[in-house]
């Protein structure tokens, strides 16, 4: 039974409902704006198809609360707990998210536009085929994130700690992930064009057949990493460290290795054709 009447009612009345408790309501398709449920407890709320705008989450319980095709924007979700929701095709501008927790949330096939992630947990969440553009994930965990053919876009994700997470056949374009830690992560026939990994962590990444023309990778380490086929054309890799890297038929013309450590890497396929190697070490 639909509770929306009863919510809308209590909304016009008083805008500010912290504290509320609304556990287990069905409110698919209600139109809310410029309301605070700060510390409001929203466990197993349905907000499928909602319209929610200026609405002020923060400290609140959300757990595995549904936003499936729900259209948010300026929404306030920080600090609170997300774990286990569902954002399944919604569509969400502007709104926060620092410092709370979304693990096993889902996100499939969701529009993020201006978002900020600082500091939440995504571990385990399901981005799968996601839009995401000019959104903020500095310092995120996104441990075993599954976000499989989603589109990345201007979007900050340094210093996220992304082990063990799935991107391939995504496009990430413009995306800094300088420092971030990416060890044992896919990113198998991804695209990453002028993307910044330098400082990055890649230890045993799979990047066969991705494209990273002019990615920025100074200082980063790939040590044991497949760039089996990988376009690394015209990228700046530095100092980077490549030991045991698989680099059969790597594509690093007219890049900088200046100062690269490949030892032990298989190269011998690998196009270095108009490459800076100077103090490059191979053996």
């Amino acid at each position: 039974m639909s509770q929306v009447e009863e919510v809308l009612n209590q909304a016009l009345k008083n805008p500010t409902q912290d504290g509320v408790n609304l556990n287990g309501y069905d409110l698919k398709g209600i139109s809310l704006n410029g309301t605070s449920f700060i510390f409001a407890v929203l466990h197993d709320v349905v907000f499928d198809e909602a319209e929610l705008t200026d609405i002020n989450y923060s400290e609140a319980n959300l757990k595995s609360t549904r936003f499936r095709n729900a259209r948010l924007k300026n929404v306030n979700f920080g600090n609170t707990s997300l774990r286990e929701s569902n954002f399944e095709d919604a569509t969400l501008v502007q709104c926060s998210f620092r410092n709370t927790d979304l693990e096993h949330a889902i996100f499939s096939g969701a529009t993020l536009r201006g978002c900020d992630f600082r500091g939440s947990n995504l571990n385990h969440t399901n981005l799968y085929h996601t839009k995401i553009s000019d959104c903020d994930f500095g310092f995120a965990r996104m441990m075993y994130v599954y976000a499989k053919s989603s589109e990345i876009n201007k979007c900050v994700m340094t210093g996220i700690n992304a082990r063990g997470a799935d991107f391939s056949f995504s496009r990430m374009e413009n995306v800094d992930l300088r420092g971030a830690t990416l060890k044992y992560s896919d990113f198998n026939s991804c695209s990453l064009p002028e993307a910044n990994l330098s400082n990055a962590i890649l230890i045993g990444c799979e990047l066969k057949d991705a494209f990273c023309k002019f990615a920025t990778m100074i200082e980063t380490n790939l040590e044991g990493a497949d760039l089996t086929y990988a376009n690394l054309e015209e990228c700046n890799l530095e100092k980077a460290f490549l030991l045991e890297a698989n680099l059969h038929g790597t594509n690093l013309a007219k890049s900088n290795l200046k100062n690269a450590y490949l030892v032990d890497s298989n190269h011998s396929k690998a196009n270095t054709k108009g490459a800076d190697i100077k103090n490059t070490i191979f053996d």
